[in-house]
């Protein structure tokens, strides 16, 4: 994704919001799948799902994915879903760093996402409800996972987070990478 301000410096952060479900279109929840997301900290979230400007470890809570875990290993720990920005470990001297492996244990897909971004929204869909979709089939809570590369939410108001505002003359460059294999 490409952004280029015409005259004024703008806040620019985009994100794609594809679900994903590994073994299939309407072939039921993602709870089995495994995810590693390649990031030690979170920026967590108020009440209203707004940052609160912190970072914090993962490092003993339910958002530790550093190891692959089943999504639905530990969700029953939060309130009902998973819907967080993770900051991601940079390894130096790369343009892309992982951020995700997906694997569905049935169909033996795997996912890998690469991407240039800081951060990566982890969401599981807990808020669909009966969602209408392809081919007329409906979709429930759990059924799929999105994983959107992305800068940190809400940095505008966060001086502490990098900062998203791109100037005239600058380009703003999203690279995301998705690298699909099956065993």
């Amino acid at each position: 994704m490409i952004a280029k301000p015409v005259d004024k410096a703008t806040p620019v952060n985009l994100a794609q919001h594809t679900y994903w479900n590994l073994r299939g279109h309407n072939s039921g929840d993602i709870l089995s799948h495994t995810v590693q997301i390649f990031a030690s900290q979170i920026t967590p979230v108020d009440n209203n799902l707004i940052p609160t400007g912190k970072l914090q470890s993962v490092k003993g809570t339910p958002y530790d994915f550093l190891e692959p875990k089943e999504v639905g290993s530990r969700i029953h720990k939060l309130p009902g879903l998973y819907d967080i920005n993770y900051v991601l470990d940079k390894t130096p001297k790369l343009h892309f760093n992982k951020v995700a492996i997906v694997k569905d244990p049935v169909s033996g897909r795997k996912m890998e996402l690469w991407s240039n971004q800081l951060g990566v929204q982890y969401y599981t869909s807990g808020m669909l409800n009966d969602t209408k979709g392809k081919d007329g089939a409906v979709y429930h809570k759990y059924a799929g996972i999105a994983l959107e590369t992305q800068g940190f939410p809400d940095s505008v108001n966060h001086l502490n987070f990098p900062s998203q505002i791109v100037n005239p003359g600058e380009v703003y460059k999203h690279y995301m990478i998705y690298r699909f294999t099956a065993s």
